[in-house]
């Protein structure tokens, strides 16, 4: 079936085109990572009971038993690490297949015509993301609905083509991994 932006009226008729369900929003699983629990165990303590009365500081015992975490951190980094990164390969793979799409509107502000774009989100180390993004036309062609099925259908189809064609897991770990060690 060729996709025509306007032909698509229902949700199920979009999954039908798409072989797969209409996913309407995702969110993302936090990532447990040796890293943001160091960061929230040392640096970034926010869980308020440990700080006692009015916020008076941690007492010997809470010390303690914080120590006794930090010590468990580091002693299991390596398998902490290792589960961060098996997370972060299914998720990856599960995008790849079935990207949650997110349709946004821009304009072109030289001729005031708005546009719509496909995006969708590739989870990374340390709780980065890469925004992958594809055109999908004038926003009128799809009566100006960011919820249109057709925009839906035909963002979730270029952003798999454009994930498998242009974006390597690999090479963008090492990129923004280059990034950070910049700044």
């Amino acid at each position: 079936m060729k996709l025509q932006k306007g032909n698509i009226k229902t949700t199920k008729q979009a999954e039908k085109v798409l072989g797969t369900k209409v996913i309407a929003k995702s969110v993302t699983p936090s990532i447990v990572s040796y890293e943001t629990l160091v960061e929230e165990f040392t640096n970034g303590l926010k869980f308020k009971p440990a700080f006692g009365v009015q916020g008076a500081g941690l007492n010997p015992n809470l010390k303690n038993h914080l120590s006794t975490l930090l010590n468990l951190l580091d002693k299991h980094k390596s398998a902490l690490d290792d589960i961060e990164d098996a997370t972060l390969n299914f998720l990856v793979a599960a995008i790849r297949e079935n990207p949650p799409v997110y349709i946004a509107r821009t304009k072109d502000i030289k001729t005031d015509i708005e546009y719509f774009i496909a995006k969708t989100f590739i989870p990374f180390k340390g709780g980065k993301k890469k925004e992958v993004k594809v055109y999908l036309g004038k926003a009128s062609e799809f009566n100006n609905d960011t919820k249109n099925n057709a925009a839906k259908v035909l963002g979730k189809k270029l952003l798999i083509k454009a994930i498998n064609e242009k974006f390597d897991y690999k090479l963008a770990v090492k990129a923004l991994n280059q990034k950070s060690d910049l700044k």
